[in-house]
């Protein structure tokens, strides 16, 4: 994890940004292994996480949206950044805090490990958001 404190870990790469008068969350996964975390660590994540949609939300409600965009880079990922645990409890919080936000979320990779995770995680996630999530492969 580099000489960053978790803190800034979560910071540097959980942020959001104005696009297109849209709030975008933007989200880098590489550095970043749930489950090498502890318990506590993980609640700061999803603590973070949600910081950043409601700053993005912010941005599109001065924009007079009431939606965002979604960013999660993959690359460099591998099977040591995933926990189904932890993805499972991420989708379930996200879902509850933020119902009908979702504008479109954009997941990049350069490798096939989102199409592995991508087939254990949709079948949390609802048919009307699932719509709204696209892969770009780069």
């Amino acid at each position: 994890m580099n000489n960053l404190s978790i803190e800034e870990l979560y910071k540097k790469n959980a942020y959001s940004i104005e696009k297109n008068g849209y709030g975008n969350s933007i989200f880098i996964i590489k550095d970043i292994f749930p489950g090498k975390i502890s318990k506590q660590n993980k609640e700061l994540f999803i603590t973070h996480i949600i910081s950043v949609i409601e700053e993005s939300l912010e941005i599109s409600r001065k924009n007079n949206e009431t939606t965002v965009y979604v960013h999660i880079y993959l690359n460099s990922c591998t099977f040591k950044n995933f926990s189904l645990s932890f993805t499972k409890k991420m989708i379930s919080t996200l879902s509850n805090r933020f119902e009908d936000t979702l504008e479109m979320m954009y997941i990049y990779s350069e490798s096939v490990l989102f199409s592995n995770i991508w087939n254990l995680a949709k079948h949390f996630i609802e048919d009307d958001t699932r719509s709204k999530i696209k892969q770009i492969k780069n």
